[in-house]
């Protein structure tokens, strides 16, 4: 048991800890999922969050290359869509990987 919570400490440091929020581990779930992006309103909707913090959280995840923005026009109108680089997959991965551990741990802890 000792061994195994030393284990998901030590695997704590292969991710970006700061990637680590509810709003940022959802905008990169959301777009692993979505392969062709999301729009900005989309990502609003579903995450209910305000401009605000929606634009500071994809600023954040775009500087440290998670994430790339594209502009698109639909229907004369300029959008902007959402997508998630491979570094972004890679750190998703990394974050999957660590949560599974945790799951493991918590299933099989001896209380």
């Amino acid at each position: 048991m000792e061994e195994n919570i030393q284990s998901l400490i030590e695997n704590s440091v292969t991710f970006n800890n700061k990637t680590i929020t509810v709003n940022r581990s959802l905008i990169l779930f959301l777009l692993s999922y979505f392969k062709d992006g999301l729009q900005y309103r989309e990502l609003k909707n579903s995450l209910n969050i305000s401009d605000g913090k929606l634009a500071s959280n994809l600023n954040y995840l775009h500087d440290f290359g998670y994430l790339k923005k594209e502009e698109v026009e639909i229907d004369n109108k300029k959008l902007d869509v959402y997508f998630l680089t491979e570094l972004g997959r890679r750190e998703v991965e990394k974050i999957f990987e660590w949560m599974e551990l945790a799951i493991r741990l918590v299933k099989n802890g001896d209380r």
